[in-house]
């Protein structure tokens, strides 16, 4: 079929040049090859498309059915292409972006925001989802990702850390009393968010040494929200984003616990996306804009 296109084309120049020598020119081919080419089409075709003379070309009747339908398919298909070529390059579209919620509602949804008003022409299609999205399966272009490797197969930029925390609301620890060990975490009550505490337990290390620390479950979520609204209520104590819980640590309405351990595993933040090296300006714009908003910190990590 792509082959019969290319030959529609041909025989389309050479009518419109009305000359096989005009169209060879036009096209960057030999003389020779454009006759050949003509020939052969009419051979499949089982039909004669043009009178040939040694001073003109004409169609036949056959020909001038052919040429018109020929006429309309090339011209659709340099239609086709600029559009394409200006959708490719214009600052005007469609960009596709999933992200979890928690993070899109917090860091995401500021930066969309002044997006849009510097670029009024880019339309935003956002998808939170605490599942991994397949971009190219599900059409994609953009993935913001909570991991410690990102996929292989795609394209990651590193946003920022992601850092967590044990925490406390105020009226949780007046009630049942503030961890000073590892070993006290045992007699305490804990929210359970699977993602940070796989198999039921937190990591915690210090000084090169890990602890495995079963959480007491009192309640289970897989939404990050979720367990952050339990954690405020003062239900239990828990580990955590920084990203999510920066502004209550700020004003008081949690309390970090055990500050001199890390909680495992350290992930990032990343920006994914599949190779594309033909990749939209628009959907480039996003990207770089996005990258920018998070340096040179993030801004739970900078206080903000």
């Amino acid at each position: 079929m792509r082959e019969r296109l290319a030959v529609m084309g041909v025989f389309a120049q050479v009518v419109e040049a009305n000359s096989f020598s005009a169209a060879a020119t036009r096209l960057g081919l030999s003389k020779s090859l454009v006759s050949r080419e003509v020939t052969a089409l009419e051979q499949s075709l089982s039909v004669k498309l043009l009178n040939r003379s040694t001073r003109r070309l004409s169609l036949t009747e056959a020909g001038a059915i052919f040429y018109e339908h020929c006429r309309r398919v090339v011209h659709e298909a340099e239609y086709a292409e600029r559009r394409l070529t200006q959708s490719q390059s214009a600052l005007a579209g469609l960009v596709r972006v999933t992200c979890v919620q928690a993070f899109a509602l917090r860091y995401l949804m500021p930066v969309i925001g002044d997006f849009q008003l510097k670029y009024p022409e880019i339309r935003i299609k956002l998808s939170c989802s605490n599942r991994i999205v397949e971009l190219g399966d599900e059409g994609y272009d953009i993935g913001i990702r909570m991991s410690r490797t990102p996929d292989p197969k795609l394209v990651a930029r590193r946003l920022a850390v992601n850092r967590k925390i044990l925490c406390a609301s105020p009226s949780y620890l007046a009630r049942r009393g503030t961890p000073d060990t590892v070993e006290d975490l045992a007699a305490h009550d804990g929210v359970l968010f699977p993602p940070i505490a796989p198999k039921g337990a937190w990591t915690l290390a210090r000084d090169g040494q890990q602890y495995s620390v079963p959480v007491n479950t009192r309640f289970e979520t897989d939404d990050m929200d979720a367990a952050h609204a339990a954690v405020l209520s003062g239900l239990a104590l828990s580990a955590l984003p920084v990203y999510v819980v920066a502004s209550d640590l700020r004003l008081g309405r949690l309390i970090p616990l055990l500050t001199n351990y890390q909680v495992l595993p350290d992930v990032g933040i990343y920006l994914v996306h599949l190779p594309n090296r033909t990749m939209p300006k628009r959907v480039r714009t996003f990207i770089d804009f996005v990258q920018q908003s998070f340096k040179p910190m993030a801004p739970w990590e900078a206080g903000q």
